[in-house]
Order: structure tokens, then C-alpha cells, then sequence
């Protein structure tokens, strides 16, 4: 009797050692994927959203999905540099920024509607550098004088938040589908800031 009482707890013991192991693998497991599958700011073009060195989730599994306002991870120019930026415009949509004392206003009529034109709100604030042009040229890039365009089919007008240091659609125009590689919206590092990105941007009527 003993010896079967033996038995059981040894056989309850190991059990209980392999469900760890299995556990601490899938925990392992867990944390080398959402690091494959992660995007570390650089620069600080999305600040005060996100700040250089916060490290992003991609979840490439719902790129098909993009709506405006969403973070992106996105390939731009010959090189395909990887950036993180915001969904201004979508397919179809007539974008444009003129400047007001210094500030961007940055106006969007939604595909479909020909008068209903917004602007993007809020306007951060505190923001550095010199992107000051207004915009835009038929590919999407800043010009000489405020210009209104359509976005084309199967392509996006992405923005910086921190507008003023920000090498965005401005610069490399109009960006693919293709080349939008999914949204940023869970914070893994810091450890402090994990957790969901706020996402402050509405549209508001014109003022």
C-alpha cells in the first residue's frame, strides 16, 4: 500500500514537472515570437505617441484591415527603410496641410464625400524640426504651396505625429499596401509603459 502511495506521488510529481516545462517553453516560446514580430522606434518622429526606443508589437496577421488613425509599421523609399507612422489618408480620400502660424492643419475629405472636409485633431504640441512645407504634390510629398490630392487606389498618406521631425509621406509620398507591414498598437518595452497605445487622433470640423 505504501509502496503504490509512493507510486501515485511520484507519477503526480513528474506530471506536474512536465506541465511546467511545458508552460515555461510556451512562455519562452511566447516572448521569442513577439520579439520576431516586433518594431523598435527610432528617431523621434512619433513622439509624444511613442518615444525612441519603445519596442512595438506588429500584428502582421490584420494588416488587411488598415483604418485611419491606426500606427503602422511601414517600408518607404528606394531603400525600404522600416518607419512607424500614423494612417492619414486612406484610399480615395483628398488630403492636404496648409500652416497657420507655424502649426499644421492637416485636412482630410473622406473618400466619397465631396464637401464633408475635416481636419486632424489634436495638433501636438511641442513639436521640433523643420518640416514646415505646406502640401501636397500629386505623389503625396510636400511642395511649395497648399495643394489638395487624392490618395490612389491601394495606397496611404502616412504622418508623423511630431510633424516637425518627421520623414513621412511628406517625403517619400503616397505608400503601398504592400508596403505596410501591420499595426503597432500593444507596447512591450519599456516594461513600465507596457500595454495599449493611446490613439488621440479624431477628425474635427473645419474651424
Amino acid at each position: 500500500m505504501a509502496s503504490r502511495r509512493r507510486d501515485e506521488s511520484g507519477s503526480i510529481g513528474a506530471a506536474l514537472g512536465w506541465a511546467a516545462l511545458i508552460a515555461g517553453l510556451l512562455a519562452l516560446l511566447t516572448i521569442v515570437a513577439a520579439l520576431a514580430f516586433s518594431v523598435t522606434v527610432k528617431g523621434q518622429s512619433m513622439e509624444p505617441t511613442v518615444r525612441e526606443g519603445d519596442r512595438l508589437l506588429v500584428k502582421f496577421w490584420d494588416r488587411g484591415t488598415i483604418k485611419r488613425f491606426d500606427l503602422v509599421e511601414a517600408r518607404v523609399g528606394v531603400a525600404k527603410t522600416p518607419v512607424v507612422k500614423r494612417v492619414i489618408g486612406l484610399p480615395g480620400d483628398t488630403v492636404s496641410i496648409r500652416f497657420d502660424r507655424g502649426a499644421p492643419v492637416v485636412a482630410v475629405t473622406p473618400a466619397g464625400s465631396e464637401t464633408a472636409q475635416y481636419v486632424v485633431n489634436p495638433t501636438w504640441e511641442g513639436q521640433i524640426g523643420d518640416r514646415v512645407a505646406p502640401c501636397c504634390e500629386d505623389d503625396g510629398t510636400a511642395g511649395t504651396q497648399f495643394h489638395e490630392v487624392v490618395v490612389p487606389d491601394g495606397k496611404y498618406w502616412l504622418l508623423g505625429d511630431n510633424w516637425g521631425s518627421s520623414d513621412d509621406s511628406r517625403t517619400y509620398g503616397f505608400v503601398p499596401g504592400a508596403d505596410i507591414g501591420g499595426h503597432l498598437n500593444l507596447r512591450l518595452r519599456p516594461l513600465g509603459s507596457f500595454g495599449s497605445i493611446e490613439n488621440p487622433a479624431t477628425l474635427a470640423d473645419q474651424p
